[in-house]
């Protein structure tokens, strides 16, 4: 277990009145963080987005109670920052994470703030409370790890001096950043056409496999949505995308699609993140002053606190500690920073960039900015955990090293393959239209003895996997869902050299 004291003065609690209502959310006082202001704007929007986080938090649905283990509930994380306040949750059965961005900018600040990342007191009975919060009262959130003064009734008692903080939760943070940076496909679409996908599967259930919601992309149309079996088709109009062949994107647990229901019919807009087959999924909700984005695994049953669930698909050749110094003190001294930004300010390549945020990230320090693409100073910790600790040894990395011992790969093709794309980026003068160059690293060779060519990898140009094939017994039964197989992480491996003689 990895254990920290929490420690709270009193309970978080909602306060009532004719024409004011305070919200208190009680933080830990080891690690004390302070605002205060008053909503000016987008109260219906805080209320609506905090109940879709305590659904995550408290809600058993039917996906849940199906599962034979349950895990303990934990308090959100909040994190305070210059321009957002961020808060952050996973669900009991640890598939589906809540994250809620406050801007900022809908608060008139009172007195001084102080930033940074605690855990907050969310209870059950503070959820059920969040309905009595009214657009025409006056609304002020509170957060600091003192007591507050109430005359609410019926709010209980809640006092921790420690908690044994489970190993996979603490893991379960840092792989979501990691999932979050995975490329992927960005999808803009109605709020009402993903209603519509959740109405249909409310009155319509599946009796037979297969039950994937299924994304296809054709080329020059609006992106669409398929319910399996059923192959009920929504098309997600005004969903653009770049591909420039019909590709189809299979994902699973569509009924947690419901914790965004209520969401919805308030929503400006909805974006949707897709990793891949069988990968995470994301879906943010934009409500005015505030966004509620739901972390989904690729299927019920996978939890984002798994033991290398996503961190397999990362290059984990080592980083220069100097550079991650330097890269942390980059990251101090400004509220968001782009990839290319750090790399250019640090000298180095994007790819090595790339791989000192991912190493931030592992380590607590930093968190991904999914809709902006970039990333942030964040202390989850007040001391750093062991790494080897929450990510023990993986057997298939271990396997995959034997291999390259023995000398049973073979690298036949490394070569890059760019792909050419359009893409409409904002500009103080509007929005232009711009040509990119996608660069992709395809490598096949021969494993322990295998047909030749029967090992292929593509590498994106931060030296992920994400796309593979191999012959081996583990993918014919897995494919990619459980990630890469000994076989192709080894022949990884075995390119670095050819790939970076390249760059040189």
């Amino acid at each position: 277990m990895f254990s920290f004291a929490v420690d709270y003065a009193t309970p978080s609690a909602l306060e009532s009145e004719r024409d004011r209502q305070q919200l208190g959310l009680t933080a830990c006082r080891t690690r004390p963080v302070r605002f205060h202001g008053r909503v000016t704007d987008g109260v219906l929007s805080l209320r609506m987005a905090l109940q879709a986080l305590g659904a995550v938090v408290w809600s058993q649905d039917s996906w849940a109670t199906e599962l034979e283990h349950q895990f303990a509930v934990l308090d959100p994380v909040i994190t305070v920052h210059p321009d957002q306040i961020f808060f952050e949750a996973f669900s009991q059965d640890q598939s589906a994470c809540g994250i809620v961005v406050v801007d900022r900018a809908i608060f008139d600040t009172e007195g001084e703030v102080t930033h940074g990342t605690t855990n907050v007191d969310f209870t059950g009975w503070l959820w059920a409370a969040l309905g009595e919060m009214r657009t025409g009262r006056e609304t002020w959130l509170r957060i600091e790890p003192g007591g507050f003064e109430v005359r609410t009734q019926g709010g209980g008692w809640r006092y921790e001096t420690k908690v044994d903080v489970p190993d996979e939760w603490v893991r379960g943070f840092l792989q979501l950043q990691g999932a979050m940076a995975l490329p992927g496909t960005r999808l803009r679409c109605r709020p009402v056409d993903l209603l519509a996908a959740i109405r249909f599967l409310s009155f319509n259930k599946a009796r037979v496999s297969p039950r994937a919601l299924r994304f296809e992309l054709p080329p020059n149309e609006d992106a669409r949505m398929v319910l399996e079996p059923f192959e009920h088709t929504i098309r997600l109009k005004g969903a653009g995308h770049q591909s420039e062949s019909l590709r189809r994107i299979r994902t699973w647990g569509r009924r947690r699609l419901k914790l965004l229901e209520p969401l919805l019919p308030s929503a400006d807009s909805v974006e949707i993140f897709l990793k891949g087959r069988a990968l995470p999924t994301f879906y943010a909700v934009q409500l005015p002053g505030v966004t509620f984005l739901l972390g989904l695994t690729g299927w019920s049953s996978q939890r984002w606190t798994g033991s290398g669930s996503f961190d397999r698909l990362v290059a984990d050749t080592g980083t220069d500690e100097s550079l991650v110094q330097s890269a942390l003190e980059k990251l101090r001294s400004r509220i968001r920073y782009p990839v290319a930004g750090l790399a250019d300010d640090l000298g180095v390549r994007p790819e090595v960039a790339s791989k000192l945020l991912a190493v931030l990230c592992q380590r607590g320090r930093a968190m991904y900015d999914l809709q902006r693409a970039e990333y942030r100073h964040r202390e989850l910790f007040e001391s750093p955990p062991d790494p080897a600790r929450l990510f023990p040894p993986d057997p298939r990395r271990e396997a995959a090293g034997r291999i390259l011992a023995d000398q049973q790969v073979k690298v036949e093709r490394c070569e890059i393959r760019e792909t050419r794309k359009q893409r409409r980026l904002k500009t103080p003068e509007g929005k232009v239209t711009v040509d990119t160059v996608v660069r992709d690293w395809v490598i096949c060779g021969t494993v322990c003895g295998q047909p030749e060519s029967s090992t292929e990898i593509v590498l994106d140009d931060n030296g992920r996997i994400i796309f593979g094939r191999c012959v081996c017994p583990f993918f014919d039964h897995n494919l990619m869902n459980a990630g890469p197989c000994e076989h192709m992480l080894a022949l990884r491996i075995a390119s670095d050299e050819q790939r970076q003689q390249h760059d040189t």
